[in-house]
Parts: structure tokens; C-alpha cells; sequence
């Protein structure tokens, strides 16, 4: 065969694998473009679906009251409703400016439950607040519901001073919300709220000195905007973050995925030494409410209620610091003779372990009918030889 043939008879193979070649990259590059055109398409509708949720939040206007001393209050005989993605209830608030049922003069002992959103019963209706279904299984017992929305224990020390006296409580019931209640106590304007609002300064010499008030109408300024709960957890041990965090971790894929994340740690030290103003500030407001309890011939309960984080996702910095807050806050209360505690938070990670994992409302975060159920019974059990 001579070398003219023989090239002639590679050009159709030479012609076949250049063929197979673009075929593969042909094929290879329509997989990549369809991947990513799928992640593209993945990624718009994660960001509509939360932007979406973010937006859904409706309140019928006129709840909420400015209140010189207090900040704000609740509008009495206001009726409205709530919306969000999560939930559609109405709420109702009594002609003394609280919600749910008015006292009755025939109840053997009187509880008042002071607290905030969650006490208040954000998301559920009236007849589902825990506050409510303690009064459905009491017999000789009533519980008023003094839950403001934004109260932190500051604000339900002054609002127990004011206005809850005024019903003679048997009991005071001080719900304290692990979440943000002690950050919110040393500041003008809460984390989560656009009112300012008074608080007190703790000195060295141990006095407390109430700032803020009259409080001004103004809103929150645009400084204190940048403020967020990560940024007063972890303060300078927060971890810069790397270049793939910067790029990718802002993204909804990978946010919902947990990838790319900052991954922060800190241990009881850290936050022993971050939230030893708070601590002290919180003791010395809780030694204040225990002596109005006492001018009052009440008991003090105080209950410690986790966030959603601390029940659904325990190895969170959220969960971190407010297991280290609350083990912090059972200590520093058992020394005060005349206050009891109720530690919720271990009770419904548990419940949530054995499978109820619908105690929280899985956007808006706040408790869910199951939830409000599960506080009562717990609530319940340990009020049981006093009102049951």
C-alpha cells in the first residue's frame, strides 16, 4: 500500500475523532449551561420565595400606642388582624389595654403574666395564647395577660410598677425571652423595634439610674440600624470572612445549605466576659420586681423561654449564647430567696427531639399553636398544687 492511500485512510478517522471531540465538548458544555441555568433559576426563586415571606408580615394599623413613660403600649378595645406567610389571626385587646379576657371578681387567685411578643401571643388568636389555655384549665385560678409586643424587662419592671399593681396580683409571672431580652435592657431602642423606649443604667455602687424618659417620639436613627444581634454576640471574636464566603455565602442556595458560612465559635468565657453588663443589669432589674412583688404579697415566677433557634438548630451561636444565658440565669437567681424559676427551654428541645418540631413558626419565628399548648402544660404541671 503506498503512503498516498494509507493518508487517505486516516482522514476519515482523524475527521471521526475531531467529530466525537466537539461532540463531547458540545456536551459538556450544554451540561454546564443547563446547570447553571437551573442554579440561576434555583436561586431567583429562593430569593423571591424569602422576599416574599420578608414582605408578607401585615398588621392592621393602630395596635400600638406611644406612651411617654413606657415607650409604647397596647390601644385598649383595639380589634385587628395579623397576617404572614406563616399565619392569619385576629387579636384583640380589652378595655384595659391588654389582651385577652378581663378580670373577674370571683377568681381564688389571681396570676398576671408580664412579658412580650411571646407572652402576647404574636401569631395566634386569642383563644390560643398559652396565657389563655392556663385560664381554660384552671379552675379556681385567672391569668391576665400583661404581654407587651418589644417589652424587655426594663419596660415590664416599669409597666408592673404602673399598671399591673392596679390588679392585685396573687402571682406575678415574668416570662423572659432569651432571644434579645437582655441585650434590649441596656439600650434606647430595641434590636427588633423602630421606638425608642426607656432602660436603666446600672452604676458600680450597684444603683440603677432610668434614663431616657420622658422617651422621645424620634425613630430609630440610622447608626443604631446597623446594630444586629451576630454583631453584639460575637463582637471582635467574629471571624472575617474568606474569599469564597464573601462571594458565595450571601447567596440563597448555599445560605439555606449552610455553605460557605462563617463558622463561629465561642465558648463560655467569651460570653462571660460579653455579657457581664447584661447579667448584672438583669439581676439588679429582677431584685427591683421582686420587691414590688413583695409590696404586692405576690409570688415571683421567672420564666426563661428560648428562641426558635435554641430549640430547632442547637449547635447555633444563637443557640450557644442563650443556653450559656440560661444556665447563667439560673445560678444568678438562685441566690434570691423570694424568686422561683421555670427553665422551659431543655422541655421543648426535648419536645423537639421526640418529633414535635412544629413549636415554632418556621419563618416568622415566633411559638405556634403547638407551641403555646406545650408552654401551657409545662406551665401548668408546675403551677399544678397552686391553681389546678
Amino acid at each position: 500500500m503506498n503512503t498516498a492511500s494509507t493518508g487517505m485512510g486516516k482522514q476519515p478517522e482523524q475527521r471521526m475523532a475531531r467529530s466525537r471531540k466537539r461532540h463531547f465538548l458540545f456536551a459538556v458544555f450544554s451540561v454546564f449551561l443547563s446547570g447553571a441555568a437551573s442554579l440561576y433559576i434555583a436561586e431567583w426563586c429562593l430569593s423571591y420565595q424569602r422576599h416574599s415571606i420578608e414582605r408578607s408580615d401585615r398588621l392592621q394599623p393602630g395596635m400600638i400606642l406611644y406612651d411617654p413613660r413606657l415607650g409604647w403600649r397596647l390601644n385598649p378595645n383595639w380589634r385587628g388582624s395579623h397576617q404572614h406567610h406563616d399565619f392569619n389571626v385576629e387579636y384583640s385587646i380589652n378595655r384595659f389595654g391588654f389582651r385577652g379576657r378581663p378580670p373577674s371578681d370571683t377568681a381564688a387567685r389571681r396570676y398576671a403574666v408580664v412579658g412580650d411578643s411571646f407572652s402576647f401571643g404574636q401569631g395566634v388568636g386569642d383563644d390560643a395564647t398559652f396565657v389563655e389555655l392556663l385560664n381554660s384549665a384552671s379552675g379556681k385560678a385567672e391569668f391576665l395577660n400583661f404581654g407587651v409586643p418589644g417589652y424587655s424587662t426594663d419596660q415590664q419592671y416599669l409597666l408592673i410598677r404602673e399598671r399591673v399593681k392596679l390588679f392585685e396580683p396573687d402571682g406575678l409571672l415574668l416570662v423572659v425571652y432569651l432571644g434579645n431580652d437582655l441585650f434590649d435592657n441596656a439600650r434606647p431602642f430595641p434590636l427588633q423595634g423602630d421606638h425608642a423606649k426607656p432602660y436603666y443604667r446600672l452604676h458600680p455602687d450597684g444603683t440603677l439610674e432610668l434614663l431616657n424618659t420622658p422617651v422621645p417620639r424620634e425613630s430609630m436613627p440610622a447608626a443604631a440600624r446597623t446594630d444586629n444581634l451576630t454583631q453584639l454576640v460575637l463582637g471582635e471574636s467574629q471571624s472575617p470572612p474568606t474569599v469564597l464566603q464573601r462571594w458565595l455565602g450571601d447567596f440563597e442556595i448555599t445560605r439555606r445549605l449552610g455553605l460557605f458560612q462563617p463558622d463561629d465559635r465561642v465558648d463560655d468565657a467569651g460570653f462571660a466576659a460579653r455579657f457581664s453588663y447584661h447579667r448584672a443589669l438583669f439581676k439588679a432589674l429582677i431584685e427591683r420586681i421582686s420587691g414590688s412583688a413583695r409590696e404586692l404579697q405576690a409570688a415571683l415566677t421567672v420564666v426563661l423561654l428560648p428562641g426558635r433557634s435554641y430549640v430547632d438548630n442547637p449547635a447555633s451561636v444563637s443557640a450557644g449564647y442563650q443556653d450559656f444565658l440560661r444556665r447563667s440565669l439560673l445560678s444568678d437567681l438562685s441566690s434570691m430567696a423570694d424568686v422561683e424559676t421555670i427553665d422551659l427551654a431543655v422541655a421543648l428541645r426535648e419536645a423537639r427531639d421526640k418529633g414535635n418540631d412544629e413549636l415554632y413558626y418556621p419563618n416568622e419565628g415566633h411559638l405556634s399553636p403547638q407551641g403555646h399548648v406545650l408552654v401551657a402544660r409545662l406551665l401548668g404541671e408546675r403551677l399544678a398544687k397552686k391553681v389546678f
